[in-house]
């Protein structure tokens, strides 16, 4: 299992003052920086949208914020790529209405005393979910002369009560299981379909690596990897199994 939304910080647009934070996962950040260069951002935004309030994403490279501001108030969620966000800016959307709902006379005479905000905490956790709220599911490319073998692994793992998470993928394996020892018939070189590089690298849709895993790995674009998947998919050499 694995948390989707890291962080997600509740602004008064008039100050700059984070009024409530709910960290869930690993990216960590100081809140008052985080403030000032949030609203800074949402200054700019309102200007360039004429004052629409229009949602604005942010590419952070592993990871992106998504921020949306209405009513005076600023909301942003740092979030993991695998995220849907249009199902998180949805949400941050509710949350606004919510808060608003609650606070939005006292935000008008707000003296700046932010524990009067400190209750809300329980009512970001339900509708977040605790971070979870916008998951979907991880799609891996395994090879289908690694499948047979794989599902026995996975049937192991389910007899001891375990199953494959995301957790398991961020641990680095020097030791491969035997079976991923396997190569794809030299054919697929002979006639085209891959050059020798592309060939050492396809094996490493094994199950255990993400496309995005495989491109680190090798040192390789993320595009110029999944055009080697597509191409395998579209042979017929491989399938894609899910992991929540």
């Amino acid at each position: 299992m694995f948390i989707i939304i890291h962080n997600v910080y509740i602004i008064d647009q008039k100050t700059g003052i984070c009024l409530l934070h709910r960290k869930y996962g690993s990216i960590e950040f100081n809140q008052d920086l985080v403030s000032g260069f949030l609203t800074a951002l949402k200054d700019f935004s309102i200007e360039f949208s004429k004052g629409s309030g229009e949602l604005k994403v942010i590419d952070m490279q592993v990871f992106y914020l998504m921020l949306v501001f209405r009513d005076g108030v600023l909301v942003t969620a740092a979030a993991d790529k695998n995220d849907d966000a249009k199902i998180t800016h949805k949400i941050l959307n509710d949350l606004i209405d919510k808060f608003s709902e609650k606070f939005g006379n006292i935000l008008e005479k707000w003296s700046g005393d932010i524990r009067l905000f400190k209750d809300f905490d329980k009512i970001v956790d339900e509708l977040l979910k605790l971070g979870r709220i916008a998951e979907i599911p991880i799609r891996i490319p395994i090879l289908k002369i690694y499948k047979k073998d794989f599902k026995k692994s996975q049937s192991r793992l389910e007899k001891k009560g375990l199953v494959l998470s995301e957790d398991d993928l961020r641990q680095v394996t020097d030791q491969k299981p035997e079976w991923t020892l396997k190569r794809l018939p030299k054919q697929v070189i002979t006639q085209g379909f891959l050059n020798k590089k592309q060939y050492e690298i396809v094996h490493l849709a094994d199950g255990f690596h993400t496309v995005s895993d495989i491109a680190e790995e090798v040192g390789i674009p993320e595009s110029k990897i999944q055009g080697i998947i597509d191409s395998l998919d579209s042979l017929g050499l491989l399938e894609f199994i899910q992991i929540k």
